[in-house]
């Protein structure tokens, strides 16, 4: 029965070529060129597995055309019949890796027989293991990917059980907490105007304590907003003037300027004007607290098609492109004081709003935070 395996017979000489054809035209579908030119256009239009050819070819000899076969067919297997027994040929053929075998004329018939018979085999052996290694590969990167998924959900897992946790402890003690904060801010302003001529290191101390009561403050209002599941309550605002008015009540150190650029032209948008202040509150003040020195912050606000762009950005400090990737985790955070919540915060109160929130950085150049509200009302729920 007549095997349907494409081989290639390459030699200039004619009657060589026809021997070569009739002893093997019975088992092979035999394909034949007498020169290495039309050899390779064979090879570009068949699926050619095994290769006989001539070493010594006028203008093209038996090596340089499988040097220049391996470039259309990669995995041929590859045999060399000559009537030259050019050792240094011989060589160079085998340590190559291009010819399987290096056969001298005139040629045992059997012997030809048997060494093409395993050349195909060769070729299906080595096939066959080049399909078995993409299949491995391809399994080694779903398990890749499935190892990656199950890290993924362990760590959302280890997250939940960290919110569950810090919501109990919410529920206990932040309101707790706040009342105590409220008394000491209260005696704090009383002493501010008690002592009239309050010396500039009692001042400065009376500052410190204003300040850490705010700092404090504000992680139990952060602990207590995020163990809240609260729908926004939305009704028509303009959001500059929701703007303006957070800016109005905000305290910024004297060396940071505030640059505005609001487009007049937003119409009303349907938002929860108090979780929108503080949106604003959160990421200003992430703002402040990345400029040490002299710097900026910029707010600005622009329709754009079928949203609105509110755009938060400063010269401070910036963020680590590793401290970007994990901003939006609860309970991540960075700074000496904070539990981590703040941009949580802030994301999850974009979302509710049917917004979206993209945070881009540079260290020691600084960043920008672009939040999306969409023009027609969109609730998410968690």
């Amino acid at each position: 029965m007549k095997n349907i395996q494409p081989l290639l017979i390459v030699d200039d000489e004619i009657r060589v070529l026809d021997v070569l054809i009739k002893t093997f035209e019975s088992d092979y579908v035999v394909l034949s060129a007498n020169n290495g030119f039309d050899a390779l256009e064979i090879l570009r239009h068949s699926p050619v597995k095994v290769i006989i050819t001539d070493e010594r070819m006028p203008k093209m000899s038996g090596m340089a055309f499988l040097k220049e076969a391996k470039l259309i067919i990669p995995h041929t297997v590859n045999i060399i019949l000559t009537a030259y027994t050019d050792l240094s040929v011989a060589i160079d053929a085998i340590n190559s890796g291009i010819v399987y075998r290096y056969l001298v004329k005139p040629w045992d018939t059997d012997e030809l027989r048997i060494t093409i018979r395993q050349a195909f085999e060769r070729f299906d052996l080595l096939n066959d293991n080049k399909n078995l290694t993409e299949e491995l590969l391809s399994k080694n990167r779903e398990l890749e990917r499935n190892i990656l998924e199950l890290k993924e959900t362990q760590d959302k897992l280890v997250r939940t059980e960290k919110l569950a946790v810090v919501g109990q402890l919410t529920a206990s003690i932040g309101h707790e907490l706040r009342n105590p904060l409220s008394r000491i801010k209260t005696a704090a302003a009383l002493m501010k105007n008690e002592i009239r001529e309050a010396t500039s290191e009692t001042d400065e101390l009376l500052k410190i304590v204003d300040n850490e009561v705010m700092i404090s403050t504000k992680i139990i209002n952060d602990l207590l907003d995020f163990s809240r599941e609260r729908k926004p309550s939305l009704k028509p605002c303009i959001l500059n003037e929701i703007i303006n008015g957070t800016l109005t009540r905000l305290r910024f150190p004297d060396y940071i300027h505030v640059e505005q650029e609001l487009d007049e032209t937003i119409p009303e948008l349907y938002l929860d004007d108090g979780q929108i202040q503080q949106i604003l509150v959160n990421l200003i003040l992430n703002s402040i607290q990345s400029i040490d020195d002299s710097g900026k912050i910029y707010v600005k606000t622009m329709l754009n098609k079928e949203f609105v762009d509110l755009t938060i950005k400063d010269t401070g400090c910036g963020i680590p492109q590793s401290d970007l990737e994990k901003m939006f985790e609860p309970l991540y955070t960075t700074k000496p004081k904070g539990i981590g919540l703040g941009m949580s915060i802030v994301k999850m109160l974009v979302e509710r709003h049917g917004g979206t929130i993209q945070v881009h950085s540079r260290e020691n150049i600084g960043t920008t935070v672009t939040i999306k509200f969409p023009l027609k009302p969109i609730i998410l729920e968690n």
